[in-house]
């Protein structure tokens, strides 16, 4: 008995780290058909210490991408979404929550990263975009 004990408490302790693992960014893609449009909608959700921080949805059609949106979030909260459609571009913001998101723009008005920040300033989460497409950087 006190043999199978060790082995247990052994067992149990040898997971813990496995408990706590993770701790890096985590992402799930899924992709959806439609048919009737031809197009095909991407949906990436990105986790970052359990915690979804980043959901990527892209829609294309014959390869070429309609409309693409970013919703970003911070502690369970959707804090804003980018988007951008063939000819335009926009963003919006989440009222009545700790928390706000800036975008940074190159001279071209090309969009460079994202943060997360708190309302006096404290820096939460960054996202870095390369053509488009923003991920979150640890």
């Amino acid at each position: 008995m006190l043999h199978a004990m060790k082995i247990l408490i052994f067992f149990i302790l040898s997971c813990l780290p496995v408990l706590g693992a993770d701790s890096g960014i985590q992402v799930v893609s899924t992709a959806k058909t439609n048919a009737e449009t031809g197009s095909i909608t991407t949906m990436d959700v990105y986790t970052l210490n359990g915690q979804t921080n980043l959901v990527r949805r892209t829609t294309t059609k014959a390869g070429i991408v309609k409309v693409r949106v970013h919703e970003f979030y911070h502690a369970g909260q959707r804090v804003g979404s980018f988007f951008v459609m063939q000819d335009s571009s926009g963003l919006t913001t989440q009222p009545d929550i700790p928390y706000f998101v800036n975008f940074d723009f190159d001279a071209s008005k090309n969009v460079k990263e994202a943060a997360i920040s708190t309302k006096d300033g404290m820096v939460l989460d960054v996202f870095a975009c390369t053509n488009g497409v923003f991920s979150p950087v640890k």
